[in-house]
């Protein structure tokens, strides 16, 4: 499940799959946007560590792939959930192990963003962290994403302080304060090995 913007970034670079779907953090909180319904007619795997609404399997990726079959999915999305694993570089290895050869994943993560829990809140990632957490893949289509629908900034690797330029100026007792809007980083990769 996911955000507005999560989820025009998806329907916009990736309209179709030809084959199996698994979706990491499926479950409906009754917040977010459904990703599912964008892609009718392939098998589509939502998992998620509990049980719920959107949930098909309910396993732990930081402790295996559980009877999910390696290198069988064509499409992984994974939106607002590496923050909240205790051990992320494990879960990447697992994500990996899943996404089949020349397969897809669509991750997206905080980059500024509040303290969530869910059930806790541990890390935020820059775009440069999810390409050492996932070195299998070649990742194109970096961009940032703020909380206002259709806001979705491309992060030119040449100029990568494009967040830098969003920042407001307030004014504050203590003097003028920068500030940087919430921001979500989008990437879409193929896996290459």
């Amino acid at each position: 499940m996911g955000d507005i913007n999560q989820l025009i970034y998806l329907k916009t670079l990736v309209p179709a799959v030809d084959g199996p779907i698994l979706e990491i953090g499926s479950k409906d909180y009754g917040s977010t946007s459904s990703f599912r319904d964008t892609y009718r007619g392939v098998e589509y795997v939502g998992l998620d560590m509990e049980a719920g609404p959107g949930v098909d399997v309910v396993a732990d990726l930081t402790q295996g792939t559980g009877a999910l079959p390696c290198e069988h999915f064509a499409l992984g999305i994974c939106c607002s959930v590496l923050e909240h694993v205790r051990r992320p570089w494990v879960m990447a290895e697992h994500i990996t192990s899943l996404i089949r050869p020349g397969g897809t994943l669509y991750m997206s993560v905080p980059w500024v963003w509040r303290y969530h829990a869910y059930p806790d809140d541990y890390f935020r990632f820059s775009w440069r962290g999810i390409e050492e957490l996932f070195p299998a893949f070649t990742w194109d289509h970096i961009c940032y994403s703020t909380n206002v629908p259709e806001e979705i900034i491309p992060i030119p690797l040449d100029q990568p302080g494009v967040d830098n330029q969003m920042a407001l100026m307030a004014d504050t007792p203590g003097g003028k304060r920068k500030y940087l809007p919430y921001l979500m980083v989008n990437m879409l990769d193929t896996k290459s090995r």
